[in-house]
């Protein structure tokens, strides 16, 4: 079983994926780049897991929910919740192995996992916002597709300082996630 990371860990992983954010270049020192420390960072899919949840039930409708079932689509979600927390990072991993660069796998892993925390919060504050209406369908189209973009080019960062490759690796990174996570939605969407 994975070692519990130290509530020092944590903060240093959450302060660290806010300077990300900052595009502090600076904030990969707060991260424990070991395998030891990658492994510790899947623990912020716990922590993601009730936003997760939050964002599946204002995602899912009232007709999906009654035709699958609650039970259902909670199991199959979960799953491919599980699966896309482990799939890309071990895509990652071995895509910096084929860089060479095998040693900064860690790395990115540690700071990508971390900042799932800042994402999943700029997520559900989206959709939130997104449910109460209050602004025109067009205008919160808008504000979901600069989140999107926004993550997107936060991810490309984290990848371009983490792994230290270039503009042109960090982007395959990004695109790499993207299929990844396209496809586990596509498949446990296509589950209920």
């Amino acid at each position: 079983m994975i070692a519990l990371p130290s509530f020092r860990e944590m903060s240093f992983g959450l302060y660290g994926a806010w300077r990300l954010a900052r595009w502090d270049t600076g904030a990969m020192a707060w991260f424990d780049a070991t395998p030891e420390g990658a492994s510790r960072s899947f623990w912020a899919a716990l922590l993601c897991f009730p936003g997760f949840i939050a964002l599946l039930a204002l995602r899912v409708s009232a007709a999906e929910w009654a035709q699958s079932g609650g039970g259902h689509i909670l199991l199959v979600e979960s799953i491919g919740y599980v699966f896309g927390w482990v799939a890309f990072p071990l895509a990652a991993l071995y895509f910096c192995r084929w860089l060479n660069r095998e040693d900064r796998g860690f790395a990115f892993v540690a700071a990508y996992n971390w900042f799932q925390l800042v994402e999943t919060g700029l997520f559900v504050i989206v959709a939130a916002l997104a449910a109460t209406q209050l602004l025109p369908s067009r205008t919160m189209d808008l504000i979901s597709a600069l989140a999107l973009v926004a993550v997107l080019v936060y991810e490309w960062f984290i990848a371009r300082i983490a792994v230290g490759a270039g503009g042109v690796a960090a982007a395959a990174l990004v695109l790499a996630d993207l299929v990844l996570g396209a496809a586990v939605n596509q498949v446990t969407q296509g589950l209920y």
